[in-house]
């Protein structure tokens, strides 16, 4: 067990690692937000090059046709 947490000991130890675990909780926060919004991205293209990709099937020119 932790002395710092469970005594109660030095108020401005206590004020400063409760400080820096909310940093430490930040931190994690944003990098999970950001990989978050990286594979929302990462769909999102996915999808419009799909889009693309059939636009492109089915406005192509019939090569049967030419022949």
């Amino acid at each position: 067990m932790c002395p710092v947490c469970f005594t109660g000991g030095d108020p401005v130890m206590r004020e400063t690692l409760n400080a820096g675990i909310g940093v430490l909780m930040g931190v994690t926060v944003i990098v999970l937000a950001l990989f978050a919004r990286f594979f929302v991205k990462l769909a999102r293209r996915s999808r419009a090059a799909a889009h693309l990709v059939d636009h492109q099937i089915t406005n192509a020119p019939d090569e049967r046709k030419a022949a």
